[in-house]
C-alpha cells in the first residue's frame, strides 16, 4: 500500500500513480457534463437557458463547494484520515448520481418527461453530482500538499493531469461514441472510473493526521479569503486566476470559431482538437520535473509568456486548417506549462494546518473571476461580431497573470516559495 509521506524515490512513484488513479472519475464526470449532459437533459426541457444553467453548475459549486471542503478538512480528524473521509463519502455520491442522471430518460416513462416534478428530480441529481465531485476535488488537493514535498510536487500534478487525460480520451474515444447505440454506455464508463477512484482512495492510500491542526470552527462562505491578506497567496491567486480564465476564454467559442468564422466542419473540429491532446500525454511529467528542478514561478512565467504568444496568434494568424493545428498545438503546450505549477505554488513549504484554507482562497478567487471573466468576453465578442476578441482578452489576461508571477517570491532549494505562517 502507498503510504505518505513518501519515504523513498520508488515509493514517491508508486504514490504519484496511485493518487492520480483516485482522481482518475474527476476526469470521466467533467467529460460527461461536457458531452452527455446537454443531450440527457433535452428528453426532460427544451429550455436551452435551464440547461446553461446544469452545465454552469460545476463552476458554481467550484465557488461554494470546493473551499468548504478544503477548509474543513483542514481541521477533520478520524482514525481515516484528515481529507480522506471526505473522498470515501463523495466519490459514492457521484457514483450513484451518475447512474441516476444516465437512467432517469429511460426509467421514467416519456409521457412525464417534461413534468416539473422530474425536470427538479433532473436539477437536483446533477447538483448534487457536481456537488460531491466538488467535494472530492476540494479535498484531493489539498492532500497533494499534505502528501509530496517541494522536491516531487510537481512531478505528481504532472502524473495527475496524465492519468486524467487518459480517462478523457476514454470517454470521448469509446463511451461517448457507444451513446450511438444506447445512451446510457457513457454514463457506465464514467461510473467505472469513479469506482477506481473510490477503490484506490478506500484500499491503497493511507493519511497520517499531523499533531497540530486547528481546532473545529463553524464555516462562513468568505471565511477562506482572509488567506489573500498573505502577499504570496494573493499572488498565487491571481496567476491561478489567469490560468484558468485563459483557458476558458479559448474553449467558449472556439467550436464556433472553427466552423463559422474559419469555415471548417464538426469533423475538423474533432480531428484537430484530437490532434493537440497528444500533448497531454508528452509534456506533463516532464513539465513538473522541470517544476521541480528550477521552481514553479520560473516554468509560471515562461508559460504565461507562450500563453500570450499563442493567443496573439488566434488573433492575428490561425486562418487555415494547418496554422489552426500548429495554434491548438501550441495552446495545449504552453498551457501545460503554465497550468502545471499553481498546485506546487500553493502547497510549496505552506503549513500543514492551513493547506486547505489556502487552497479554499485561491479556489473562490479562481471561479469568480473566471465566471465575470467569460460573461464579459461573451459580450465584448457579441459587440465586435468576431469570436476573436475571446483570444485577444485571454492574451491581455495572461499578461496580468505574468505580473503576478514577477511578484511571487523567489524559488528556494527544491522549488518551494516561502509561505507566510
Amino acid at each position: 500500500m502507498a503510504q505518505f509521506p513518501p519515504v523513498a524515490p520508488k515509493i514517491e512513484r508508486r504514490t504519484m500513480l496511485v493518487m492520480g488513479l483516485m482522481m482518475a472519475g474527476a476526469g470521466s464526470v467533467d467529460t460527461i457534463t461536457a458531452t452527455m449532459l446537454p443531450i440527457t437533459a433535452r428528453h426532460f426541457t427544451d429550455n436551452v437557458t435551464l440547461i446553461g444553467v446544469m452545465v454552469a453548475l460545476n463552476r458554481i459549486c467550484g465557488f461554494l463547494v470546493q473551499p468548504y471542503a478544503a477548509w474543513k478538512s483542514d481541521s477533520h480528524r478520524s482514525p481515516q484520515g484528515r481529507r480522506r473521509p471526505f473522498l470515501l463519502g463523495a466519490w459514492p455520491a457521484v457514483f450513484v448520481a451518475v447512474a441516476l442522471m444516465g437512467a432517469l430518460p429511460f426509467f421514467v416513462p416519456p409521457g412525464f418527461h417534461h413534468t416539473i416534478l422530474w425536470v427538479s428530480v433532473f436539477f437536483t441529481v446533477n447538483l448534487v453530482m457536481q456537488a460531491a465531485l466538488d467535494m472530492c476535488y476540494g479535498s484531493a488537493d489539498p492532500m497533494y500538499g499534505d502528501t509530496f514535498t517541494s522536491g516531487n510536487l510537481g512531478r505528481a500534478n504532472g502524473t495527475r493531469m496524465i492519468v486524467g487525460s487518459i480517462a478523457g480520451v476514454v470517454m470521448t474515444f469509446v463511451f461517448v461514441p457507444l451513446a450511438d447505440t444506447h445512451e446510457f454506455w457513457p454514463y457506465a464508463g464514467a461510473m467505472g472510473f469513479v469506482a477506481v477512484s473510490y477503490g484506490v482512495a478506500r484500499w491503497f492510500l493511507r493519511e497520517t493526521v499531523p499533531p497540530d491542526i486547528p481546532p473545529p470552527a463553524r464555516y462562513h462562505p468568505l471565511r477562506p479569503l482572509v488567506e489573500l491578506r498573505n502577499p504570496q497567496t494573493r499572488n498565487v491567486a491571481i496567476c491561478g486566476s489567469a490560468v484558468l480564465v485563459a483557458l476558458a476564454l479559448t474553449e467558449m467559442l472556439h467550436a464556433l470559431f472553427v466552423t463559422e468564422t474559419l469555415g471548417f466542419s464538426k469533423t475538423v473540429l474533432g480531428t484537430t482538437t484530437t490532434a493537440a491532446l497528444i500533448v497531454s500525454f508528452v509534456m506533463p511529467y516532464p513539465v513538473g520535473w522541470l517544476v521541480d528542478r528550477f521552481g514553479a514561478r520560473a516554468i509560471l512565467i515562461v508559460g504565461f509568456l507562450l500563453v500570450a504568444a499563442v493567443e496573439a496568434a488566434f488573433v492575428f494568424w490561425v486562418h487555415d486548417l494547418r496554422s489552426l493545428i500548429i495554434g491548438l498545438i501550441l495552446f495545449k503546450a504552453s498551457w501545460v506549462i503554465v497550468h502545471l505549477p499553481i498546485v506546487p505554488l500553493m502547497f510549496h513549504n505552506t503549513p500543514a494546518e492551513r493547506r486547505g484554507s489556502i487552497f479554499a482562497a485561491v479556489q473562490m478567487t479562481r471561479a469568480g473571476v473566471t465566471s465575470a471573466a467569460t460573461i464579459g468576453a461573451g459580450l465584448l465578442a457579441d459587440l465586435v461580431n468576431s469570436y476573436r476578441m475571446c483570444y485577444l482578452v485571454a492574451g491581455v489576461v495572461c499578461l496580468i497573470g505574468l505580473v503576478g508571477a514577477f511578484r511571487l517570491a523567489p524559488a528556494v532549494r527544491g522549488g518551494a516559495v516561502p509561505q507566510a505562517a
